[in-house]
């Protein structure tokens, strides 16, 4: 299992469109250890084949992206021992692929979600929207103003709009109403 070590041929550039340069262990090892180089900061990316065949890479990063690697370091860390102490072992859910692909958090429930719920409101949703469109212009004109717009207007702001008596448009909008609980039933 081979290491790789990856270091900024300029220090300066601050991880903006670095260039790479690859090291050996030992040029690695005196380049960390040399007094310039002290502010430096290196991540370990660790091979991902379980048999290690692949190596990890030590590459150098920004402070940002080691405070975040390190967080993340030490919260894994903080897990596996207190694994080793309770005896208990932490399993992922994404890790339990079934059969057909399905994924372990997939089979859990969410309270959050309620599938049967969210299925009638689409079904009302597309029973509304079908009755709209069977609707005339005029009519759907003033169901769009009333009901659809971002901002409903009032039968007055209508009236004035159209220059249709505020009356007549209390009128139309009753009909259209009774129209559409008509074609929902």
């Amino acid at each position: 299992m081979k290491t790789t070590y990856l270091v900024w041929k300029d220090p300066s550039c601050n991880g903006i469109n670095p260039v790479w340069q690859e090291l050996t262990g030992r040029e690695f090892f005196a380049l960390v250890n040399a007094p310039e180089n002290k502010g430096r900061r290196f991540v370990k990316l660790y091979g991902a084949s379980e048999d290690g065949s692949d190596g990890d890479i030590v590459m150098e990063s920004t402070d940002d992206e080691y405070r975040r690697w390190r967080k993340e370091k030490d919260h894994g860390d903080w897990i596996r021992e207190g694994q080793e102490e309770t005896g208990y072992q932490v399993v992922s859910y994404h890790a339990m692929e079934t059969e057909d692909g399905c994924y372990g958090e997939e089979l859990l429930w969410d309270k959050d979600c309620d599938v049967e719920a969210e299925c009638f409101r689409k079904f009302k949703i597309e029973a509304v929207s079908a009755a709209v469109a069977s609707l005339t212009d005029d009519e759907r004109r003033l169901v769009e103003y009333f009901y659809l717009s971002d901002h409903p207007g009032t039968e007055r702001d209508y009236s004035a709009l159209t220059g249709i008596p505020q009356k007549t448009v209390n009128d139309r909008k009753n009909r259209v109403l009774a129209k559409l609980r008509k074609i929902l039933k």
